[in-house]
């Protein structure tokens, strides 16, 4: 399986750093700890309004789905991360913007974290906590910049502005960067961006639904749309050369 994930570099220096080392009671975890590579697809839940945030993330496991992320600009995100995290969820927090965010959702149990941007110190803090800082990059300067920082995982964001051509053509000149395209991918998308060489896929409202689910029905609704996400990964990535 393709590895959505930091290159082996990660688990070096940084992870040893004395930032890590202080990082307090907290067990740092070694990369493939971290490693994005449960699957082709990364599941973003992200409300404006309060929501019951459990159930929507075991439909989504219900359906398939092994990687979660929860924005932290959704109410409730880090405690939703605390507690899937305490049943060994594999689950990170998104639109994280600060050193401090990190740290936070470090102390959550967060496995990586995210963001629309390249942020210098919450790359380099997730690296120190051993977590798995995945930044958001549309150009060839973004994306070199992002690895230059040490991140060898880049969410591709907006996806949709430049689709599965621009994702391909970024990877000639940054074939060992892991891309994770993601905003307005549908189910229908998602074939072509893994064929392109995404190296996993991050959808949110389209499995979620632009409103928190209310319902025993709308919960159905979301796993089923999990379950469409995982079926129509398979078989989509190209033979390996």
């Amino acid at each position: 399986m393709l590895r959505c994930a930091l290159e082996g570099s990660q688990d070096n220096e940084a992870a040893r750093s004395p930032a890590a080392a202080t990082a307090g009671s907290r067990e740092v975890p070694t990369s493939d700890e971290t490693a994005l590579d449960r699957g082709d697809i990364l599941a973003i839940v992200r409300f404006h309004e309060p929501a019951e945030l459990d159930p929507i993330l075991a439909a989504l496991m219900d359906g398939g789905i092994e990687m979660l992320e929860v924005t932290l600009d959704t109410p409730g995100a880090l405690d939703a991360v605390l507690r899937a995290s305490e049943t060994g969820t594999f689950i990170g927090a998104g639109t994280v913007l600060t050193a401090d965010e990190v740290r936070r959702a470090a102390d959550a149990g967060a496995r990586f974290v995210v963001s629309p941007a390249v942020i210098p110190e919450v790359i380099t803090t997730a690296l120190a906590l051993g977590l798995t800082p995945v930044p958001g990059a549309f150009s060839p300067t973004e994306v070199q910049l992002a690895r230059s920082l040490g991140a060898g995982t880049v969410k591709l964001f907006p996806a949709s502005t430049g689709g599965p051509i621009h994702l391909r053509a970024l990877l000639g000149p940054f074939d060992g960067v892991r891309f994770v395209p993601t905003g307005g991918i549908e189910i229908d998308d998602i074939g072509a961006y893994l064929a392109a060489g995404a190296a996993c896929v991050g959808m949110g409202t389209t499995l979620t639904g632009p409103e928190p689910p209310t319902s025993g029905d709308d919960l159905d609704r979301v796993r089923d749309r999990a379950a469409a996400a995982v079926s129509a990964a398979a078989g989509s990535r190209p033979e390996p050369r």
